[in-house]
């Protein structure tokens, strides 16, 4: 497995050596750090590091050297770092981006509208995942941007570095809490299950007092959202969404059916752990704490990559 450093036009220069290289990519970081020897100097602020056929790479953007030691950092953004540093924001005019078509397809166009275009590159092949209407939020940045664009069609980012292009791709994510689980006989994880979450919304719009716009949601047993109450007395739990600048009532009940969402992914699992198992940000793993019977399932954050001597270690991250 060769770390390959290329310089700011993509030239390869050769292959790394004695390094610990760390990268770390998800909800938050999305860096890395090489660590070397001064003796083993060989890049400059804008060469790229990758290895080939992996989401492992990044550009380097600082370089830090301790005199004392003789050490040598190389640091800088991951891929998914560089997309993360980008803004997708709406057209002049527009109060949304609205993204449609075939999820590879979308993921294309929005490369172009970032100006990522001379290193990223979208895949060519149908995802099967198709995009509909999807309003990004506002000024959201790239990286959370596609993650959540996918996430709401059942998919997932997929990063690898091939022929000197970043290659994106969506893809069906994986529920591995189906066919398998942690158990705290097997692994230390903190789990908390809320049994009562919000099930009835009050959302507040435009206007004053009686004038004022007000729509009713409500959520079933199972979270499926609609205007119809199923839960009542004790079981009923309210809370209100309240956004007085909103333009229309389906921009209200929109909001309102994300504060709802919100409400019922309160669940918590946190839990790190290392595996030979490739998962992937946004593949959902599942946790049973064998006391109480509680389980819960819940999204790989983030991924933190050590690579030294050829080892990878991959630790997982679900949950703050």
């Amino acid at each position: 497995m060769d770390l390959v450093y290329a310089n700011n036009q993509k030239e390869d220069i050769g292959v790394m050596k004695s390094y610990t290289f760390d990268l770390a990519f998800g909800t938050d970081e999305n860096d890395f750090e090489l660590k070397t020897t001064t003796k083993n100097h060989v890049c400059q602020e804008g060469f790229i590091l990758y290895i080939e056929d992996t989401e492992y790479g990044g550009i380097i953007d600082r370089i830090r050297v301790s005199t004392a030691k003789a050490e040598l950092y190389y640091k800088g953004r991951t891929w998914h770092g560089i997309l993360a540093t980008k803004i997708l924001e709406p057209d002049a005019g527009q109060d949304y981006l609205v993204c449609n078509g075939e999820a590879n397809t979308v993921i294309g166009q929005l490369i172009e509208r970032m100006g990522l275009s001379d290193l990223f590159k979208a895949s060519s092949e149908d995802s099967g995942l198709t995009i509909s209407n999807y309003q990004m939020n506002r000024y959201i940045d790239g990286y959370e941007g596609l993650k959540k664009m996918l996430f709401s069609v059942g998919g997932k980012l997929k990063v690898n570095f091939q022929d000197y292009f970043v290659i994106l791709s969506a893809e069906p994510l994986v529920d591995y809490s189906q066919d398998d689980e942690f158990d705290s006989s097997q692994i230390d994880f903190d789990v908390e299950k809320n049994y009562k979450p919000a099930n009835h919304i009050i959302c507040l719009g435009k206007g004053d007092l009686a004038e004022r716009t007000v729509i009713h949601l409500y959520a079933d047993a199972e979270g499926n959202i609609s205007h119809t109450q199923t839960q009542f007395g004790i079981n009923e739990v309210t809370d209100k969404y309240e956004n007085a600048n909103c333009e229309s009532d389906e921009e209200l009940e929109k909001g309102g059916k994300e504060a709802l969402e919100t409400a019922w992914d309160t669940d918590s699992l946190q839990v790190n752990f290392d595996s030979t198992k490739n998962y992937d940000i946004g593949d959902i793993v599942g946790a049973r704490e064998v006391t109480t019977g509680i389980f819960t399932a819940k999204p790989i954050a983030k991924k933190i990559v050590t690579i030294k001597d050829n080892i990878v270690t991959v630790s997982h991250k679900v949950g703050e």
